[in-house]
Order: structure tokens, then sequence, then C-alpha cells
């Protein structure tokens, strides 16, 4: 479980609304919950539901002051006066960035049912607050809205247009019905305990490792390279070991094998075939992100082959850590 908890609101407010809320704070950055009451014709516990949810999404910061500020990239997007469409097409952005919408589907995708699935996710993010039906409804109200999904019958179907078979996402990332089905293979692969443990800066940065693997696989291998070196010193934190001196992978996998306890003995938090490979992982991304080599002062040229290979090792290799450190697992 991710460190990490989300306060659900007091309504189940439609997107549209919050797109709204959103435009009206953009333009009027100063506004008072009255105003925003004025601008909505809702109510001001209606209006705070929507607060939240743009919060939950990442639409919104508030500020050390208490002023709500709009991200500069969603006030760009929806304009000044968006139409409907707009305001669904960005609301959608930001929803399938979200992770528990996420795992909420794969839970689905995987034969759980409706409840199950929100029960699920709700202990998993820690959601306070409500209960698992409010969720689900929550999330059912969202994806339809989107039309990412529908439902009947307590079964979840995906829209036609999103395919998550990795042989599609090998071409290049444009629209959001591909994005998603990127972060539905990214939680695939992880499986719900792994991908639910990453950050949302680690999500991002593997989701962008896909979608730079066939025109940049330099960039693609050093985001990757990024996440992973983030969740092992997210791990290293969580088993009492302090790698906040180490530099790079290398070094924070090394401390994670080579770890001593209060007797000075070895209390290896990672297999030795961990170490290995997340050495080789750090070998890699110094590849990508290093300049020439010192020696002979050439430059590794790097495929889209390599930066497919690199993105799967990577996403093997957090399953496997997490599993050996959390489940005292041997998995790969």
């Amino acid at each position: 479980m991710i460190n990490m908890s989300y306060k659900l609101p007091s309504h189940n407010v439609p997107l549209i609304l919050v797109a709204d809320i959103v435009a009206f704070i953009s333009m009027c950055p100063n506004s008072t919950i009255e105003k925003i009451c004025n601008f909505t014709g809702k109510s001001s516990s209606y209006v705070r539901s929507g607060l939240a949810i743009a919060k939950i999404l990442g639409i919104t910061i508030q500020q050390e002051d208490g002023l709500i500020e709009v991200t500069k990239e969603c006030s760009s997007l929806l304009g000044r006066t968006p139409n409907i469409e707009t305001k669904i097409t960005v609301m959608r952005k930001y929803l399938q960035q979200w992770e528990p919408f996420i795992l909420f589907i794969k839970f689905c995708l995987n034969g759980n049912s409706l409840n199950e699935a929100s029960r699920k996710v709700y202990v998993l993010y820690d959601f306070q607050g409500k209960d698992p039906d409010f969720l689900k409804n929550l999330l059912l109200s969202w994806g339809t809205t989107t039309e990412i999904f529908s439902f009947d019958d307590n079964t979840l179907t995906l829209s036609k247009e999103i395919n998550i078979k990795t042989k599609n996402i090998s071409k290049d990332i444009l629209s959001l019905d591909e994005d998603i089905a990127i972060r539905l293979e990214v939680a695939n692969i992880l499986g719900e305990e792994s991908f639910s443990y990453l950050s949302h800066d680690e999500v991002y940065e593997l989701i962008d490792a896909f979608k730079k693997q066939n025109k940049d696989p330099r960039g693609a291998i050093e985001c990757a390279g990024r996440a992973f070196e983030d969740f092992l010193r997210r791990i290293s934190i969580d088993v009492g070991i302090d790698a906040s001196k180490a530099i790079g992978i290398g070094q924070v996998i090394n401390r994670l094998y080579n770890n001593k306890n209060g007797k000075g003995l070895l209390d290896n938090k990672v297999h030795y075939k961990h170490y290995s490979i997340g050495s080789a992982i750090g070998d890699v991304r110094n590849m990508a992100g290093h300049s020439k080599e010192s020696k002979t002062m050439e430059r590794w040229k790097l495929t889209k082959n390599a930066s497919q290979a690199y993105l799967f090792l990577v996403l093997s290799s957090i399953k496997s850590i997490y599993s050996y450190i959390k489940k005292d697992e041997y998995l790969f």
C-alpha cells in the first residue's frame, strides 16, 4: 500500500461541474466559495465537493495562504469558455492519470465484481470518509461520462476504442485511448499491490517511458531509470535503510543488498540476483544519461528494442523486489 490517503467528497459531483468550477477559478483566482456558488448555481457543499475532486485529481493546488490555484496545463487546456466536449476531454485526461481509477478498472477486468473492485481500491489507497459503495458510484459515474467504459449486470466493459494489448502499444502515443491503454498495461504487468505502492511521479515516469520508446529510446530509458531509482529509495526507507547519500541506482541497490544490522552482520534486504539485475539496470541507465565514454570518447547508440526491453525489465524488477521485501516471495 502506498503511503498516502484520499478524502472522499461529500457529494458525487459530475465531472462537467468540476470543469466549470475549475474554469471559473482559473479566470478569477481569488474567488470565494460564495462567488463560485453564484457562478455554478450550486450549494456551497456541492461546490466544496467539486473543489475536493479537483484536488484529488491533481487539477488544483492549494497554496500556503489558502488560495486555490489551477495548474497551468489544465487552465490552458480548458480555456475561458470550454464547451461540453472540451470539459469532458480535459477531465478525462486527469481522471485516467489517477492511479486508483486505473486499478479499479484492472480489478474489474480481472473478474472482480464492481463492489469487490471498489472495496479493494478503497483499502489499498486508504480512502477516508464515505464508504467503498460511494467510491464505486463515483468511479462509475466518471468512467461512463468520459466514455472510458460502460457497465451492466455488475460487469464493466471497456470502450472498444481502448485496446490494452501490448502489441498495439508500440505505435506513437497520441490519443487518450492509447494513453489509458498504457496505464492499464503497466498496472497489469506490475499487479495490483506493486502498482498501488508506486507514487504518482513514479507511474508518470513509467508511462512517459512507454510513450518515448519508439522515437526517443534514450529518453525512455532515462524515464524508466528514474522511476526505478525513486522506487528503490522509497522502499529503502520502508526497511529502515538511509540511502539519502547514495548516488544513482547502483549505490542504492548496493545499500539494500550489503546492509548490516546493529551487530555489524549482513542483513540483506534484497536477493543477490536483485542486486545483480539492479546494477545492470543502473549501467544501462548510465548509457542513456551520461555523455561519451571517458576512455574511448564514444557515445552509446540506443535502439528502440533496447528501450522496450529495458522498460519491461524495470517493471519486472519493481514487482520482484516489492514481492521479496513486502511478501517474502521469490517472484520474477
